[in-house]
C-alpha cells in the first residue's frame, strides 16, 4: 500500500511526517509484513511555494527552507487558489513517478488539495470540466498534467480539517459529487477553517447506503488528532477500502 501525505499551509513534508509519527507507526503495523500484508509506504512531499518569515533578530524577510511552505499562494478560503496549477503539476509528477498510490491523507490545505486530486482521477471528470465550459458556466479547464496521467482512481482519502473551494471556477471538482470514499476529521474548536467550508466538502461527496461520507468530530482545534479513537478510525476506514 502506498499513501500520499499532504501537509497543511506553513508546514513541510518533513514537519508533517514528524507530527504524524503515531499514525504512521499504526498504519505500518496494521498493514505491514508482520500481518502478512504487503506493507505501507507513506510519501511526504513538500509544497512548491515557500513563505517568508521575519527573523527575531532581523526584521528583514528571509527564506524559510524548513517549515513554511504552501500549496496555494493565498490562504483565503473564499478566493481563487493562485498557484493551484503548479501544485497539481507537482502532485501529478509524484503520481506518475512514484505511483500508483492507493490513497491520500491530507491536512487543511493538503486536505482541500487531496479532494481535488481524488476528483481529477475519477472517470469522466474531464467531461464535467468540459461540460461546464460548453454551457457557458466558465471555470478552469481540466488540468493538462492530469489529462496526460495514467493513474487509477484513488481507493480512499482521509481529509483532516479540509475544505472545498468556494470560488465558482472550481465547481467541476465537486459537480458531479466526488465518488472516492472520504473520511473527514473536523475539530469542534477549529478557528482556522470554518465549519461551513468543511461541511461543503462533506456535502460534495457521493452518498448512498454503501458509500456514506464519514465525519468524525474531535474536541480539538485546527490540529491532526492523535487519540486512539481517531487513529483507530483511520486504519478501520483504510482497511474497508484498500482492496
Amino acid at each position: 500500500m502506498k499513501i500520499l501525505m499532504l501537509h497543511g499551509s506553513r508546514q513541510s513534508g518533513e514537519l508533517f511526517s514528524a507530527k504524524l509519527q503515531a499514525l504512521e507507526k499504526l498504519l505500518k503495523r496494521a498493514f505491514g509484513s508482520g500481518s502478512n500484508q504487503p506493507g505501507a509506504e507513506l510519501i511526504y512531499p513538500t509544497a512548491p511555494f515557500s513563505l517568508a518569515y521575519e527573523s527575531p533578530s532581523d526584521t528583514s524577510k528571509v527564506r524559510n527552507q524548513h517549515g513554511s511552505w504552501t500549496w496555494f499562494q493565498s490562504e483565503s478560503l473564499d478566493e481563487s487558489f493562485p498557484g493551484l496549477d503548479a501544485s497539481l503539476t507537482l502532485i501529478a509528477s509524484i503520481l506518475r513517478d512514484s505511483g500508483p498510490f492507493d490513497g491520500i491523507v491530507g491536512f487543511s490545505q493538503g486536505g482541500a488539495l487531496a479532494a481535488m486530486v481524488a476528483s481529477l482521477l475519477e472517470e469522466n471528470r474531464s467531461e464535467a470540466f468540459a461540460r461546464l465550459s460548453s454551457e457557458g458556466e466558465g471555470g478552469i479547464p481540466y488540468p493538462d498534467c492530469f489529462a496526460q496521467l495514467n493513474h487509477p482512481p484513488l481507493k480512499f482519502v482521509v481529509c483532516i480539517s479540509g475544505y472545498a473551494a468556494s470560488h465558482s471556477d472550481y465547481r467541476a471538482f465537486y459537480n458531479p459529487a466526488i465518488q472516492t470514499p472520504m473520511l473527514h476529521f473536523l475539530g469542534s474548536m477549529d478557528t482556522v477553517v470554518e465549519e461551513e467550508s468543511s461541511m461543503k466538502l462533506v456535502g460534495s461527496c457521493y452518498r448512498d447506503d454503501a458509500n456514506e461520507p464519514a465525519v468524525i468530530w474531535h474536541s480539538g482545534g485546527h490540529i491532526v488528532p492523535g487519540g486512539k479513537r481517531e487513529l483507530s478510525a483511520v486504519t478501520h476506514f483504510i482497511n474497508l477500502h484498500k482492496s
